[in-house]
């Protein structure tokens, strides 16, 4: 009996290796939990003897001892529950802190109707935690990668866009900038920031376009920048219906044979176990910045939409335009 407690300890630290093929390396690191047991439990209960075979040993001295590091580890571990963890970004990524904290905020708010949440795993983890991390089911909550380079401002209900990133998730400089020079409103709370973006903010494209990609996503045209050695393209994409599938933007650079010379991909990727939830909504407005290095050779621009998880083995399958197209091309002007 005394080694059940051990046995049931070793089993239950095995789960997350059988439920995960990615489990982190701190849960694998319990599997030797066991082995410190081991003297534990062969020590305590022949405490009442070592006073009668060692003559020398106090048992009363070695309860002293015992009740020393009890405390010491109970204190130790108040420490790092209360302290230490709680201020771990990586603990706070993995508890999820932010998106509790955002839910809790949303719940006690219920002006609000619409939303966007920058966070780690927007087509995966994120959907399902905010529907338990909130009691609301009357809020239409969209999602995206800061990581990206995106920007994402929901459908404006109240005359406002609201934002929420975890304090610890950066969002991408330009679009932090920018929405500052846009007269935001930038509140800080404990493990969140909150952005209310004014809804009459300038959001023109320097080169308008208007071209519905499978029936969801809308290009509304793009702003072009070389500077130095790098090309910044900016897209801007209306989300006209609720995506169904995985969706990833694609920017390739050709020459003037048309050979690619280089590419850009983001959004939506493939995950080792298949998840993927739809994290957008109607009438998001998706603000989407590639970073490619400028070529002297590059004579136009490539972009489209493709389904990440339809590459392998391939080939890709692109959204077509409503003309049949699978992308626009897009002139590099001198």
């Amino acid at each position: 009996p005394k080694y059940g407690f051990v046995l049931l300890w070793l089993a239950v630290s095995m789960t997350p290796s059988l439920v995960t093929a990615d489990a982190p390396s701190s849960i694998r690191m319990i599997n030797a939990l066991p082995l410190l047991a081991i003297p534990v439990v062969q020590l305590m209960p022949r405490f009442g003897e070592f006073s009668t075979e060692k003559r020398r040993f106090s048992t009363q001295l070695a309860y002293i001892w015992l009740g020393v590091g009890v405390v010491t580890q109970f204190m130790g571990t108040a420490v790092s529950i209360f302290h230490t963890w709680p201020n771990n970004e990586e603990v706070q990524f993995v508890w999820q802190a932010a998106l509790a904290d955002i839910g809790g905020y949303v719940d006690t708010h219920e002006e609000l109707e619409t939303a966007v949440i920058a966070a780690w795993s927007p087509d995966t983890m994120d959907v399902p935690s905010m529907q338990l991390l909130t009691r609301r089911e009357d809020i239409a909550l969209s999602y995206f990668d800061p990581r990206q380079g995106t920007l994402i401002l929901p459908q404006v209900v109240d005359g406002t866009y609201h934002l929420f990133r975890p304090t610890i998730l950066e969002l991408d400089p330009f679009w932090e900038a920018w929405l500052v020079a846009q007269g935001s409103t930038v509140q800080q709370q404990k493990n969140f920031v909150h952005y209310a973006i004014p809804a009459g903010l300038a959001v023109q494209p320097e080169y308008k376009m208007d071209t519905l990609f499978g029936g969801q996503f809308r290009l509304l045209g793009y702003d072009l920048v070389r500077d130095g050695e790098e090309l910044v393209l900016t897209s801007y994409w209306r989300v006209e219906k609720r995506p169904s599938s995985p969706a990833s933007v694609f920017v390739h650079v050709l020459d003037g044979a048309g050979a690619m010379l280089t590419n850009d991909a983001w959004w939506d990727a493939v995950d080792p176990q298949g998840l993927w939830y739809s994290h957008w909504q109607s009438g998001d407005l998706i603000l989407q910045r590639h970073i490619l290095p400028s070529q002297t050779n590059a004579v136009q621009l490539r972009i489209g939409i493709f389904d990440p998880y339809t590459c392998d083995p391939g080939p890709c399958q692109n959204l077509h335009t409503e003309a049949g197209a699978e992308f626009l091309l897009i002139p590099l002007e001198d």
